[in-house]
């Protein structure tokens, strides 16, 4: 019976192990996406963090569209900010933003109910304009 038990249990374990975190899929790459869902993550955003590594980026999930506001507060290196809404359409984006802009808060005209930061460039270089829409798939 023991036997059975441990068995199952590493069963569950190595399928667990191997859920796939969060993506964004784009033309040629994936970006792997760091999740702020809670208010708590949503308030620290990237702030505090040295760097974010290429082909990374995250993710704030808010619960209702709204006019949501981001700052730079403990940010110490430039991003890229994209407001989407709920269809997943880019609607907003600033460009290389400054740590040094805190703290003014940056905002999209259009409600929103995503906001993706990512390093500087990101934008750019993965030719993302307003009215895109973004492939992605958030497990609830």
């Amino acid at each position: 019976m023991v036997k059975y038990f441990v068995l199952i249990l590493l069963i569950l374990l190595l399928v667990a192990g191997t859920r796939s975190s969060p993506v964004i899929k784009l033309e040629d790459r994936e970006v792997s996406l760091i999740i702020a869902d809670t208010d708590l993550e949503r308030v620290r955003g990237l702030g505090g963090r040295r760097s974010l590594p290429e082909n990374t980026a995250m993710l704030f999930v808010f619960d209702t569209l709204g006019p949501h506001g981001i700052w730079m507060k403990g940010m110490e290196f430039p991003i890229d900010i994209l407001w989407i809404d709920g269809e997943k359409k880019i609607t907003h984006i600033e460009k290389n933003i400054s740590p040094d802009t805190y703290p003014k808060v940056f905002s999209a005209e259009e409600e929103s109910l995503y906001i993706l930061e990512a390093n500087a460039g990101f934008s750019d270089k993965n030719n993302l304009m307003p009215g895109d829409k973004l492939n992605f798939l958030l497990s609830k």
